[in-house]
């Protein structure tokens, strides 16, 4: 975490182009939260400079800066990854997207599967939703960061605690794993208990999941609340990073 910071910063100083110190400013603010186990108030901003605003700045900059540059660059595009191996984080909740959930979706109970480090839980905790929150926890036996949630997690299989926890409002998964069946059978699970809760995915489009059937047979639900919802919750880097509702019905 030290050498990423640090490089970062030395080299911000170094180029002293205020595109660049405004990123930078923006990933010192979201390791400070992340580290403080803090939930933001609205989604930062996206990181990064797309191809040709890079070139635009290159152009008045010497070889030695243009070099520096492009390594700033790249560290800049990998803050997701960072925030994933120091903190088992893969999506930046906000306080603004929780509550908007919340009222649009009218929701008051929720449960959270796969939760990893429950940061989703978190925020939607700090806007009054009660939250059960549930994961497998295997992951956590291998990685440094099982001991970082950012509330207590029950171990809990995803399916199995969609059937269990069967009373709530909403029901919520943030970038499922990139393997086996969890995501479809956690649908089926759902969808078997014909119940009213609110399903959403968080994610990348045909990446939230790993599953093919998932998107293959049409499972998102698309409405102007999911729609306002969405509005609020623009991804922090060049991932394309939406919530999805999923149909009761395929």
């Amino acid at each position: 975490m030290t050498d990423f910071l640090s490089k970062i910063n030395q080299l911000d100083d170094q180029l002293n182009i205020e595109q660049v110190h405004h990123q930078v400013k923006e990933i010192n603010d979201i390791i400070s939260i992340v580290r403080q186990k803090q939930v933001f108030k609205k989604a930062p901003q996206k990181m990064g400079f797309l191809p040709d605003i890079a070139e635009e700045i290159c152009a008045s900059l010497s070889q030695t800066d243009i070099k520096h540059f492009r390594t700033i660059n790249q560290l800049i595009d990998n803050l997701r990854q960072f925030l994933a191996i120091n903190f088992g984080v893969w999506s930046l909740p906000n306080l603004q997207t929780a509550r908007a959930i919340k009222d649009c979706l009218n929701i008051k109970s929720g449960l959270e599967i796969m939760a990893g480090n429950a940061y989703w839980s978190k925020a939607l905790s700090n806007v009054g939703v009660k939250m059960i929150v549930t994961d497998n926890l295997d992951w956590s036996k291998t990685s440094n960061t099982g001991s970082k949630s950012f509330m207590p997690v029950a171990n809990f299989d995803a399916a199995q605690a969609v059937e269990i926890f069967d009373n709530v409002d909403l029901i919520i998964c943030s970038w499922a794993p990139n393997f086996g069946n969890s995501d479809t059978k956690v649908v089926s699970t759902w969808q078997k208990l014909n119940t009213t809760s609110h399903l959403l995915f968080i994610g990348e489009k045909n990446g939230a999941t790993n599953s093919e059937a998932f998107w293959q047979k049409g499972l998102v639900h698309h409405s102007k609340e999911l729609k306002q919802i969405n509005q609020t919750f623009p991804s922090f880097d060049f991932i394309n990073e939406h919530i999805f509702e999923i149909a009761h019905e395929i």
